[in-house]
């Protein structure tokens, strides 16, 4: 551990999240998580899975190297089956942060067909927006993206410069939102009906969220959203990324 963060806190029994981190390995999600959950008194536990490579700050590194990521991924997928076996009985959901994103999606690929994780959050992903994420979506009951068209800095220039965590020179999903690949099969639309997308809008400034990259973690924005989120209420409407494919574009 970097700086002593603990992996484990807090009960996890009954009902507990696995935090995954943005690039560069500073620890920004587990700790303003774990601090709005102090707050609001809630009792589920919490898992930081640490994935960056070398010092604090190698952002560059951490989004390219795509190769030891899918390691990572696979390492994430040991450690859910693990928490699985260890507490069967527990709800575990799955809260990941931009390139943090492709991290738990590769995890969730690698998985059996069966649901595991109860909700996945993906705030801010760093993938591109057709990454088919019907693989990762078996395993999940629900998912919501958090997406923010102000986002044109990180996931806007950014990943079209030097490429989201899946390798492609484009606006990220958190910045456009997830699209249908091109010829979805019909079974793959029954795992992205499970996905939401919350998008930013205007009035979400007055709980400290600009639209930029780390709007979502403003205290007052996790006080208000983030449980409700994980309990599969969301107070933002939400947008169906099921729907957006024409039926003739869907492949049999």
């Amino acid at each position: 551990m970097r700086s002593g963060l603990p992996i484990r806190q807090g009960c996890l029994d009954q009902e507990f999240l696995v935090i995954v981190d943005g690039v560069g390995g500073f620890q920004f999600a587990p700790i303003l998580i774990r601090r709005m959950l102090r707050l609001a008194d809630a009792t589920m536990g919490t898992v930081y899975f640490p994935w960056q490579f070398g010092l604090v700050g190698e952002i560059f590194t951490d989004l390219m190297w795509l190769r030891r990521n899918k390691k990572m991924g696979a390492k994430l997928a040991e450690e859910l089956t693990k928490l699985r076996q260890e507490f069967p009985q527990a709800k575990i959901h799955l809260v990941s942060y931009s390139g943090g994103v492709g991290i738990s999606v590769f995890a969730l690929e690698l998985l059996p067909n069966s649901t595991i994780v109860e909700s996945l959050i993906m705030a801010c992903p760093a993938l591109s927006p057709t990454y088919n994420l019907a693989p990762a979506l078996s395993n999940v009951s629900r998912a919501y993206a958090l997406v923010s068209n102000g986002d044109y800095g990180i996931l806007g220039i950014g990943t079209t410069v030097l490429g989201t965590t899946d390798r492609k020179h484009c606006a990220a999903a958190g910045q456009r939102g997830y699209q249908l690949p091109t010829n979805t099969k019909t079974e793959d639309i029954v795992e992205y009906a499970k996905l939401k997308e919350l998008r930013w809008d205007k009035s979400q400034r007055e709980l400290g969220h600009s639209g930029g990259h780390t709007g979502w973690a403003s205290g007052p924005w996790l006080a208000k959203h983030m449980l409700p989120i994980i309990a599969g209420k969301p107070l933002l409407h939400s947008y169906e990324v099921s729907q957006q494919l024409p039926s003739q574009n869907l492949a049999d």
